[in-house]
């Protein structure tokens, strides 16, 4: 641990008070050049210091085997993920059943609309029919049947031909993405003759207001267009 060295005076410093006897020895552990004094006491409170490190850290390495000795898999690997997945599908299924509930209710209300547009157009239309029979009993009596009261006629009965055509492409369908449900609803369009196209776009505030019937006898037609959409994630 020490030398024996030649040097002014002892190093050891204690509460500020050097120490003026001859040094005897050079410590290896700090260096400082001590005195017999001096250098007992560095020297127990460096074994002292050396045994204190030892002990602690023998038994943090006693402890530490001991540990990975029985060490296992934490309940944050083995549980927690199954139990966070077990929460997020049961929460899940509740979104989803709420979706699904407003979305039954969405197309209740919808076929609700689209029961009471249907009645007037069919309403009108059996008015145009009566109004046909009576303009071909009218030509029925007639010498010299017009050709041009021909050619209007089959104009007039092709509309009420192409409105029952068009109402078998009439749909309520779900467009389903993930979570999200988009309802898009093929009803009328202004011209009998073109269905509406399918959309996924959400209309504007301004664009949701309800539109009114366009009066003009058979053309007569009511716009309805919408797609609802509501994402659960």
């Amino acid at each position: 641990m020490s030398k024996r060295i030649e040097s002014k005076s002892c190093q050891a410093n204690t509460n500020g008070k050097k120490c003026d006897k001859d040094p005897i020895a050079n410590c290896f552990h700090c260096s400082y050049n001590l005195c017999l004094k001096h250098l007992t006491e560095h020297t127990q409170l460096v074994e002292s210091q050396s045994q204190t490190f030892f002990e602690s850290n023998g038994t943090i390495l006693n402890d530490f085997s001991k540990k990975l000795s029985t060490l296992s898999i934490s309940p944050r690997v083995l549980e927690l993920p199954f139990l966070q997945l077990e929460k997020w599908r049961h929460d899940a299924h509740e979104k989803l059943d709420e979706l699904a509930e407003q979305k039954r209710q969405e197309i209740h209300i919808k076929i609700a609309e689209y029961r009471a547009i249907l009645t007037k157009q069919v309403s009108e239309q059996k008015h145009q029919l009566d109004k046909l029979k009576r303009y071909l009993n009218d030509l029925s009596r007639q010498t010299n049947l017009a050709t041009k009261d021909m050619k209007s006629f089959e104009n007039q009965l092709n509309e009420t031909r192409q409105f029952l055509t068009n109402v078998e492409k009439h749909s309520i369908q779900l467009s389903t993405e993930g979570f999200s449900v988009h309802i898009q609803t093929h009803y009328f369009e202004t011209n009998i003759s073109q269905p509406i196209q399918r959309t996924d776009s959400i209309r504007s505030a301004r664009s949701e207001k309800k539109e009114s019937p366009v009066s003009n006898g058979l053309k007569r037609r009511f716009i309805k267009k919408r797609s609802l959409s509501v994402c659960l994630l």
